[in-house]
């Protein structure tokens, strides 16, 4: 799309993004900076809690080309590595720092809590120009023919119901998948059908000095772990497994499956032996999936 295009008054907005996390926002932010004419919906009032909190070092300049780099520093984690422990080799830990990568440019990144930094990158995207609607889920996409308009319908949480009409739409709806479900273009990927849980606890063990903040991964023999420190003492602990391991649950509650499971991986049960739960234990299941196609006539879809 070109900066330079003039605005089509029959038109409400150039582009129209469909969600409001990471990928909507910073495609908002950056549309509106280049002069466009950009509405986001998002179905969910921020800041509100997800998971995926952990960045890699490739996302730090991004940030500050957006604007936000400080305000992501002044929430984030410091992270110089990640560590990986498998049963496999009994349990030792190893160390992997992102300043012994073959680019030392970029030596680190930051855990950072979700519902903060979705919400600074949302707010970034009105404050570039961008027409922020919260609580507002798209109900319908009508694709126009001929050089027609897309006409996008929304129900607002009040019960407003509203349209846009605009010249192309961006799907970062993530796993809610609007217009892959809408045009069936969602596939299972066989081999990442996993499930997870996943909560939030404090006054857990974490290693000394900067390697505070580094992610480790465990595996054991039904899946992984994930071991994420973030600001305030506050640690996120997810559990990916397969439905085959789900259906052993056999009626215990998924707090009781997620410590048992803990159980069998000793180093992680050690570090949450005293450790206090602060957030109600999530499941989400099937979140891998494949879309047969991205982009299409006035349509992005941008991965979740």
């Amino acid at each position: 799309m070109s900066s330079s295009a003039p605005a089509n008054p029959a038109l409400d907005c150039d582009v129209l993004i469909i969600g409001g996390g990471p990928g909507g926002s910073t495609a908002a932010a950056k549309l509106a900076q280049m002069g466009h004419r950009v509405v986001l919906a998002d179905k969910d009032q921020h800041p509100r809690f997800h998971i995926g909190e952990s960045l890699l070092p490739a996302n730090l300049p991004l940030f500050d080309e957006l604007g936000v780099g400080d305000e992501i520093k002044a929430i984030g984690m410091y992270k110089p590595g990640v560590e990986f422990v498998s049963p496999a080799h009994d349990f030792r830990k190893q160390r992997f720092y992102f300043a012994n990568a073959w680019d030392k440019s970029m030596p680190s990144a930051y855990q950072v809590r979700r519902s903060e930094f979705d919400h600074i990158l949302l707010n970034n995207a009105a404050r570039k120009g961008c027409d922020v609607h919260e609580g507002c889920r798209i109900t319908q996409v009508d694709f126009g023919e001929s050089g027609q308009p897309t006409v996008v319908s929304a129900t607002h949480s009040d019960g407003r119901q509203q349209q846009w009409k605009t010249r192309y739409v961006i799907d970062a709806s993530g796993r809610d998948t609007f217009l892959a479900n809408k045009f069936k273009l969602k596939e299972k990927n066989p081999k990442h059908n996993s499930a997870a849980l996943y909560t939030h606890f404090t006054n857990v063990e974490r290693s000394e000095g900067d390697d505070e903040g580094n992610i480790t991964v465990y595996w054991f023999d039904h899946g992984w772990f994930w071991f994420i420190p973030l600001q305030h003492g506050v640690t996120s602990v997810g559990m990916v497994t397969w439905p085959y391991h789900f259906k052993t649950r056999a009626g215990r509650d998924q707090e009781a499956f997620f410590m048992e499971n803990v159980a069998t991986v000793p180093p992680l049960a050690q570090r949450l032996a005293k450790a206090e739960r602060v957030h109600p234990m999530e499941a989400t299941a099937n979140f891998s999936y494949n879309s047969s196609a991205c982009h299409g006539p006035g349509y992005l879809m941008v991965g979740d």
